[in-house]
């Protein structure tokens, strides 16, 4: 394979960054070294659909999951489209080869009321740190831009003037988002307490000692930030770029209009987002019709399982179950559930972790651990049954 023409054409025609081009490279490699140590005539016998068919087998074997391998076999197709295109190649081996199916899981995100919950907090003498992590927080969440987008935000990219900034997406592409006045007054905040700090950077975000922030530092300080509000798995950057979204869709912004805001070159990335609002939709539906109300108790119920699938089966019982739980209470508006193995060589280490979120942002919260999934869940809906009947009471 002769990769570095290949590989300058994704960096400099493409405008892809250097981080995917690695993983192009590293793709594309790990299939030759299979395919050398598969046949001995590989150097000179033209690739087959046989031998990425064969790849797919190993790779599968290896544990690597569906959604992995097909990025991996996306690589692959790629190299050879754009061989097909210089003439080096007759035909794309890839064409034809059925990828192990993927399943469709749709973003995470945290309910507007939550993350109001979080930003919406009383004002108060702060240092410089928390008043930089809250604005993190509310830009990220504010404008949907990606971890790398804000990490290398210029100051003189935000203009507060006009509420405007312009972000330098990828492959370079840059973008204008505007934002309101509350981040417009968190801007003017950040930037009179950064204002003392022997600043070193042209960056929009420093560290008290004025150097640029770097990539961990802005995933751990959403991740702290986000769990005091959130019980999903992922407390991630991107976990607020999904929140963006859905909370813009489910207000009624036009989904071209998102995309732009997003910065997606394909609106397929976008619609995405549909489904959630979608599913939204359909919830709002059935708990507010009276004859949808009827027939069925509906709770919306998300469900995330740690380092494992979980099975249709298991979930399709936990929603069962955990729906039972509106008769207790009428203003539940998501259970969130959240399962994984704890102290795998002991037999009590089904843990599943319930919590429900209540109208006026009041949230109820039960964790067990027990021999199986299913009786752990039915520990925490009996732990929050008993809950629900004392808020009752104090009504």
């Amino acid at each position: 394979m002769n990769l570095e023409l290949f590989l300058r054409y994704l960096r400099y025609e493409k405008n892809y960054s250097s981080c995917t081009v690695l993983f192009y490279r590293k793709d594309l490699e790990q299939f030759a070294a299979f395919r050398s140590s598969m046949r001995s005539d590989a150097d000179e016998a033209p690739v087959e659909s046989d031998d990425v068919r064969n790849w797919i087998v190993s790779l599968s074997e290896q544990g690597l999951s569906p959604r992995t391998i097909s990025r991996k076999i996306s690589a692959l197709r790629s190299y050879y489209k754009y061989e097909q295109s210089r003439g080096a190649v007759e035909k794309n081996p890839v064409d034809g080869v059925k990828l192990p199916k993927t399943r469709k899981v749709l973003p995470a995100f945290v309910r507007p009321e939550m993350m109001d919950k979080l930003l919406d907090v009383e004002s108060q003498p702060l240092r410089f740190e928390a008043i930089r992590d809250k604005l993190i927080i509310s830009m990220l969440y504010e404008t949907g831009m990606r971890r790398a987008e804000l990490l290398g935000l210029r100051d003189a990219a935000v203009d507060n003037t006009v509420c405007e900034l312009r972000v330098l997406g990828k492959r370079n592409k840059e973008r204008i988002i505007p934002y309101g006045a509350a981040l417009q007054e968190a801007i003017e905040q950040y930037r009179q307490e950064r204002s003392v700090l022997p600043v070193v950077s042209d960056r929009f975000f420093v560290r008290s000692s004025g150097e640029p922030m770097y990539d961990k530092l802005i995933y751990r300080i959403v991740h702290n930030e986000l769990k005091g509000v959130s019980t999903l798995p992922k407390k991630s950057p991107h976990v607020l770029r999904h929140s963006f979204a859905s909370a813009m869709l489910n207000d009624g912004a036009g989904i071209n209009s998102v995309k732009e805001l997003l910065g997606h070159s394909s609106l397929a990335s976008t619609e995405v987002y549909t489904h959630i609002t979608f599913e939204e939709l359909k919830q709002s539906y059935k708990r507010a019709h009276p004859r949808a109300e009827k027939k069925e108790d509906i709770m919306d119920v998300r469900i995330q399982a740690i380092h494992f699938d979980a099975t249709a089966q298991l979930e399709s019982f936990i929603q069962k179950k955990v729906s039972k739980l509106s008769r207790f209470h009428d203003g539940i508006m998501e259970a969130e559930v959240t399962l994984k193995v704890v102290k795998p060589e002991t037999s009590m280490n089904k843990e599943a972790a319930l919590k429900l979120l209540l109208a006026g942002n009041e949230d109820l919260f039960s964790s067990k651990v027990a021999d199986t999934f299913e009786e752990a869940v039915d520990l925490a809906v009996e732990a929050l049954e008993r809950q629900l009947e004392k808020v009752k009471k104090k009504k």
